[in-house]
């Protein structure tokens, strides 16, 4: 049988075909290469602000700091005295004025440029043609699978070493995926409010109730009511407890509380879709409930740290029947006054982006963000450390510096989801403040409903949080028994400096046992 070909409608139907496909193919190479183009124009923009910024900032001792130290000259020596005959106290003295002021206004000047519309803009853009960049390749879809990877090992191995050298005795009373919720063990020979021993308490105890076990010490304190620190999802939660001599978990051991803190641990791409909402409401819940039945107790104090004090307000907002106390300390309220660098960083960065390539924002994301915030100081800060006196440090120096650098640098990466709500409805829109923070889907987080005991830890020299900010939280929350103690320190200063353990802390828990 012939069949009638008709040549045209062949010629037409190949170049159909291929015409599709070269779209695509078209489509595909010019997405790459605008990303490439993107990225690689961001990048000569973001440099060259960068390198203006540090020229400028640099120039600062030879040009607006010259006219102070000669002012700092003519106080230490008269017009007829070379500097030479200075004695070396006084040439210590002025060396150290000298860089005070240099440090004071090289740190304003980089702080002063990286404020500038041109930067931030450059910044955000940089970042996010490097995001685009990284989907585009797949670079972004390799950082997940590999940090599957490196999330096992930090929940399996590297966390239990971490958990344990120098940190206070706990144990895991509740997990749940990578979250977890630890209980620290009562030290022996631990002295609360001159009243003996606790050893000695729980055997006092122990003859009124046979039953009491070495698992029950929690009975035998001072302050009945646990206390649950919440930690923030930015960094590590052993800065609370660094070193048994600069450990918040332990100066309430030692008040006699019964003490409990979340650990986030590692997340993975496989939790980059988690919400708040789902750890307001299964994790904190469920930790709460534990505590409770752990405990024996019908209610608890809650102690926030940083973004964990948001965490704090939210679970009290929404379970007011179980709190008891609530303390938030370097907690953000007010974002829209929140004017710290890093804040106007956050405020003009587009989190899906990043969201969007990596699944969780990486942490190395965080840790640069942290060094570029003040250059100076971390160009500063170890030369400093080490030859400051012209005498070796002693071992307790040397292991607090390092223990909190190692801190500073060891940052999980932030739940996708997680850090893309605080981004937008937090620092962009406001809605914690205004009460109109919606979770999981349809829960709206009032502030107005907490009618519990507050108090509101405010570091007065934070650089990351603004005291304002902390300030406006008892403006808002509905409790009639608001206070506010104002620390002269810095965000992590509050935590590891040896004053704030003897000042703060111990005011802290005489305002939670007087409630």
């Amino acid at each position: 049988m012939k069949m009638n070909v008709n040549p045209s409608k062949i010629n037409e139907d190949v170049t159909n075909i291929n015409t599709d496909t070269n779209i695509d193919n078209y489509h595909n190479k010019f997405g790459l290469l605008e990303a490439y183009v993107d990225a690689f124009a961001s990048s000569i923009e973001f440099f060259s602000r960068l390198n203006s910024a540090f020229i400028d900032a640099l120039s600062v001792p030879f040009t607006d700091a010259r006219k102070e130290i000669k002012e700092i000259q003519k106080d230490v020596m008269d017009d007829d005295r070379n500097s030479l005959l200075l004695n070396y106290q006084e040439q210590q003295n002025f060396y150290k004025k000298t860089e005070r002021i240099i440090l004071s206004k090289i740190r304003d000047k980089f702080d002063t440029n990286f404020r500038e519309k041109t930067f931030v803009i450059s910044l955000s853009e940089f970042i996010e043609a490097y995001s685009n960049l990284a989907k585009v390749t797949g670079a972004g879809l390799l950082y997940q699978q590999m940090s599957n990877v490196t999330a096992y090992w930090n929940n399996m191995f590297i966390e239990p070493i971490r958990d344990t050298v120098y940190r206070t005795p706990s144990h895991k009373i509740h997990s749940e995926n990578k979250y977890s919720l630890f209980h620290y063990d009562l030290p022996p020979q631990v002295d609360y409010n001159g009243q003996g021993k606790v050893e000695d308490e729980i055997d006092k105890q122990r003859k009124s109730d046979p039953n009491l076990t070495t698992h029950d010490k929690h009975t035998a304190r001072s302050d009945p009511t646990p206390l649950l620190i919440i930690y923030a999802f930015i960094n590590r939660n052993y800065i609370l407890d660094l070193l048994p001599e600069f450990s918040i978990v332990r100066n309430f051991q030692k008040q006699g509380f019964d003490v409990y803190m979340t650990d986030w641990g590692t997340p993975s791409a496989f939790d980059k879709e988690l919400t708040v909402g789902h750890y307001i409401n299964n994790y904190l819940a469920d930790a709460v409930d534990y505590i409770l039945k752990h405990s024996n107790s019908e209610k608890i104090s809650l102690l926030g740290y940083c973004w964990g004090g948001d965490l704090a307000l939210m679970l009290a907002a929404l379970y007011p029947e179980k709190i008891k106390n609530i303390v938030t300390f370097a907690t953000p309220g007010d974002f829209s006054i929140d004017n710290n660098l890093l804040s106007v960083w956050t405020k003009n960065i587009n989190a899906d982006t990043i969201v969007d390539a990596f699944g969780n924002t990486p942490s190395s994301f965080i840790n640069n963000s942290f060094l570029l915030r003040s250059p100076i100081d971390i160009l500063h800060k170890y030369p400093h450390f080490f030859l400051e006196g012209g005498k070796p440090k002693d071992l307790e120096s040397i292991m607090q510096f390092f223990a909190t650098e190692s801190w500073l640098y060891d940052s999980p990466p932030i739940i996708g989801e997680i850090y893309r709500q605080f981004v937008d409805d937090c620092y962009k829109k406001n809605l914690l403040i205004k009460n109109e923070l919606i979770i999981d889907g349809d829960t709206k987080i009032d502030l107005r409903k907490i009618k519990q005991p507050f108090l509101n830890v405010i570091a007065k020299k934070d650089d990351l949080v603004d005291p304002e900010s902390s300030r406006a939280i008892n403006e808002v929350i509905g409790s009639t028994d608001k206070s506010i103690i104002e620390f002269n320190s810095g965000h992590v200063g509050a935590c590891i400096s040896s004053r704030a353990h003897m000042e703060l802390w111990p005011k802290v828990g005489d305002w939670l046992k007087t409630r």
